[in-house]
């Protein structure tokens, strides 16, 4: 049984714009279980130059048809070239599009991207270096301790975005149960995840 182990991680605190990634790398399974395989296996490597991302002003009915249109399931939110925050369409299509309308009072068609993004102030990053020896195991372990949908990857040069993980992805990956409620630190966190997965 594979034993994986927890990456470091930090904190993302200010807006990080997108670097082109210079390692691609093609990993072959090779029969090996789907996780022991490396990281960067999984992980979705970003273009500096081609990268569409939506503006923050963006509708929820807009940013569906691009993602829709674009065959992604998820988008970065920016401004001035600048990451504001990631997008997918499990949460455009899940009720919490829903109660973010009833909060702030207004139809679902009001919200705007920066509206229902997940935040980048609310992800971790981790450096390209630490990758090159992890496993996509490591890194799936990584993002269930902290509750996290989404792991961005930053160039060990300049600090910027590089790539990123998908939660979803590495969960098919694994064919197994993840627990994703994200760690709390205040007691608004509970009610806040309660509010989340009330459907559970």
């Amino acid at each position: 049984m594979n034993t994986f182990n927890r990456l470091n991680t930090l904190d993302v605190t200010t807006d990080m714009p997108v670097q082109a990634n210079p390692l691609i790398t093609d990993v072959d399974n090779n029969g090996l279980d789907r996780l022991s395989v490396s990281a960067q296996k999984y992980m979705h490597n970003l273009d500096g130059q081609n990268s569409v991302c939506l503006d923050p002003d963006t509708s929820v009915d807009e940013a569906t048809l691009v993602l829709n249109k674009t065959h992604v399931a998820s988008m970065f939110v920016a401004q001035d070239s600048a990451l504001l925050g990631i997008i997918s369409q499990a949460r455009l299509g899940s009720r919490h599009i829903l109660k973010e309308a009833q909060l702030r009072g207004c139809q679902r068609s009001e919200l705007v991207a920066t509206d229902v993004m997940l935040p980048l102030k609310t992800l971790k990053q981790v450096s390209l270096t630490e990758l090159r020896t992890a496993r996509a195991g490591d890194v799936l372990v990584t993002m269930e301790a902290h509750g996290l949908d989404y792991l961005l990857v930053t160039a060990p040069e300049t600090g910027q975005i590089c790539g990123y993980f998908d939660l979803v992805e590495l969960i098919k990956a694994g064919g197994r149960s993840v627990n994703q409620l994200r760690p709390a630190e205040h007691f608004n966190d509970i009610v806040v995840s309660l509010l989340h997965h009330s459907e559970l």
